[in-house]
């Protein structure tokens, strides 16, 4: 089975050193070239320069991408796969998009004759590394029964929800509850900030009860700058699609767009680069100043 990997990131590029190690051919295509051809000097693989190209050389293709937006240019620009008129190649979204952005996509590959399935995951750059994400899949069943053996070669454990877009609310459901601690501990902080307590305050009297360990998990990443697991930014972006999701089904999503403003405030200060932990310097850094303005009347 030849992969074509469409997104060279952070993501794409650790599964693409997953599928080589698990003896798979690759397709490599990022929007910067130079990225794409990069790894290829590390791992090997063809670089190519559009993803119709990598649809025409590749069985299947996994997408790593930003988004919604880096979806559509995938698939409808010049050199999309909206230009593929071959037969048999199926597409793995790997990407966490909103479930409107994954059905028009699925509707229109569809009527071109090309298989969709959403399989997005959980984990981050190691995980993906070493051949041990969770993918969550929906589509067609047979379509995911000829890909399964690919989808067992990168995962330590896989789950079939049924029709698109199954897989994207769920990852948008899951992605809520494992991005916002990092922004509630960044308002814990910023309060205990503003009202003159240690930070570390937090981290000893939480550690005796049931939320601790959740505080501790975050803790080190939070004042310890380490590689990005996953971006300021992306988290921003991920609870914007979450409240964009609920819109379109006429419910409130009060607790999502605030914790997206969040992020993106933090991002535009900075930070948007940064693992996600770290938005919480943003809020120190202002509680901080703010403690030591002083207000005329």
């Amino acid at each position: 089975m030849i992969v074509g990997v469409i997104g060279t990131g952070l993501m794409g590029s650790s599964l693409a050193r997953c599928l080589t190690s698990r003896g798979y051919s690759l397709v490599l295509y990022n929007r910067t070239r130079s990225r794409a051809e990069m790894l290829a000097g590390e791992i090997g693989g063809v670089v190519v320069g559009s993803p119709v190209e990598a649809a025409e050389r590749s069985d299947v293709l996994v997408l790593f991408i930003s988004g919604d937006d880096a979806l559509y240019d995938v698939v409808y620009k010049p050199g999309g796969l909206g230009e593929y008129s071959g037969n048999g190649v199926v597409v793995l979204n790997a990407s966490t998009v909103t479930p409107m952005a994954s059905l028009r996509v699925y509707d229109y590959l569809s009527r071109r004759g090309i298989d969709y399935l959403e399989a997005p995951v959980y984990g981050s750059v190691s995980e993906a590394m070493e051949c041990r994400l969770y993918t969550l899949v929906a589509g067609k069943e047979d379509v995911y029964r000829g890909v399964e053996k690919l989808v067992d070669d990168y995962s330590f454990d896989k789950v079939f929800l049924g029709k698109i877009p199954a897989a994207s609310v769920l990852k948008l459901a899951l992605n809520n509850i494992g991005l916002a601690m990092p922004a509630i501990l960044a308002e814990s902080l910023a309060l205990l900030k503003s009202w003159g307590l240690e930070e570390k305050t937090l981290l000893e009297v939480s550690e005796k009860l049931w939320f601790g360990e959740a505080v501790k998990r975050y803790w080190n990443r939070i004042f310890t700058e380490k590689p990005p697991r996953f971006k300021v930014w992306m988290a921003g972006k991920d609870y914007r699609y979450i409240a964009e999701a609920l819109r379109e089904k006429k419910q409130p999503a009060i607790l999502s767009s605030t914790i997206s403003t969040m992020y993106y405030l933090a991002a535009k200060h900075g930070l948007a680069d940064k693992d996600y932990p770290q938005i919480a310097r943003y809020y120190i850094e202002l509680a901080e100043v703010y403690k030591n303005t002083k207000h005329v009347k």
